[in-house]
């Protein structure tokens, strides 16, 4: 009989996954944007140029972009005039003026080395054509809905590829962006299947993930509070059980089939330095919530200037840490519990390292009492 329930089990499981997701695959922003290149390089007017590209911006894949780059916590980030003006640039060095804008500025980098080499553009360009976009897809997919608790399930998404020289790899709003320039490579120049599959499988958790129902209505107060812990969520899921990030004060989750942060390491491990800070500074900040001096416009400060600040924000790493001792010293339901209702990620988090000083002797704790004030959102009227 336990062979039987085991074996219906497994078949429920392969059926959930199997029926995740349909995914529309679109590259073709890559393909217009080496014609427009290419016209650019054999000098074509400005006009006629300007208006192809803003022809191309105009496309599902660019409005994605735009929508990652702008969201409601960082507006006006990127705005398209200005990413349009920076691409113009290339040929017409007029358009836009180094220090107008620090994305812009950093992508601008990124494209002049395409611009300089519209060959290496091409070879790259027939690779990713060639590749087997799809079934890697699946592939990532499939891995990504195994930690997401049960009945929450990956929904259907586009996947869109185009040059912007930015964040490698983004999801928002039901799809998940790449930046073409950034396609992860091997030391011969192919494509990294196991690197690409990795960040697709990360992207694809995030899409994955649902907003907690609470059952309760929030004050403003408790809302900013909620959002503060939260921000931990997502980003430590996806990082620690499907990037494969160092060890850090937690050991590395050992059977991760994917390590896309392996260039990162040294900067891994100067955020891991930081995290007695960053726990004092969620404690202070969640304090200040519950009271009411924490404001929602503040809190997005802190998530740009702070939180998600660098090559490696700081959310990231202690989000990845708490989600990591979870996992290690209570298993992958308390994992699911802390995903399920993110009041509960706190005193979790400790309860594991009470469950396995040996191994998680070295984690900052939660204070007291950011972990008695994080379950008692919800509760103040």
């Amino acid at each position: 009989m336990r062979t039987v329930l085991v074996v219906v089990a497994a078949l429920i499981m392969l059926a959930r996954v199997a029926a995740a997701s349909h995914v529309t695959v679109d590259i073709a922003a890559c393909r217009q944007m080496d014609s427009l290149l290419t016209a650019m390089r054999a000098g074509a007017p400005r006009d006629s140029v300007q208006r192809a590209l803003e022809h191309i911006l105009d496309t599902p894949s660019y409005r994605v972009m735009f929508r990652h780059y702008n969201r409601s916590w960082r507006p006006n980030h990127l705005p398209p005039a200005v990413f349009e003006r920076m691409i113009l640039s290339l040929e017409f060095p007029d358009a836009y003026t180094a220090g107008e804008n620090s994305r812009a500025d950093a992508m601008l980098v990124r494209w002049r080395a395409a611009f300089d080499d519209l060959p290496a553009y091409r070879r790259a360009l027939g690779q990713l054509e060639r590749a087997k976009l799809p079934s890697l897809v699946a592939q990532g997919v499939r891995y990504a809905q195994t930690w997401l608790p049960p009945g929450w399930t990956i929904p259907d998404f586009t996947l869109v590829v185009q040059p912007q020289g930015g964040s490698p790899a983004f999801a928002v709003d039901g799809a998940q962006g790449y930046d073409f320039f950034q396609i992860p490579r091997t030391s011969a120049g192919d494509i990294d299947v196991n690197q690409l599959v990795g960040t697709i499988a990360h992207e694809s958790n995030h899409l994955g993930m649902r907003e907690p129902k609470l059952g309760v209505v929030l004050t403003p107060s408790d809302s900013v509070a909620f959002a503060l812990i939260t921000m931990f969520v997502a980003e430590g899921v996806a990082t620690e059980f499907i990037s494969g990030p160092p060890a850090g004060r937690v050991p590395a989750i050992p059977e991760v089939p994917y390590h896309i942060l392996s260039a990162l390491d040294s900067a891994w491990a100067r955020r891991v330095a930081e995290e007695p800070e960053m726990m004092h500074r969620l404690a202070d900040r969640l304090d200040r919530a519950v009271s009411g001096t924490l404001t929602q416009q503040q809190h997005e400060q802190e998530m740009r200037d702070y939180w998600f600040e660098g090559a490696i924000g700081r959310a990231y790493v202690l989000g990845s840490e708490m989600f990591g001792a979870i996992e290690l010293g209570l298993g992958r339901k308390a994992v699911f519990q802390a995903i399920e209702d993110p009041r509960r990620l706190l005193q979790l988090y400790n309860r594991a390292i009470d469950a396995k000083p040996g191994t998680l002797g070295r984690c900052v704790r939660a204070p007291d009492g950011a972990v008695a004030q994080s379950l008692a959102i919800g509760a103040r009227r």
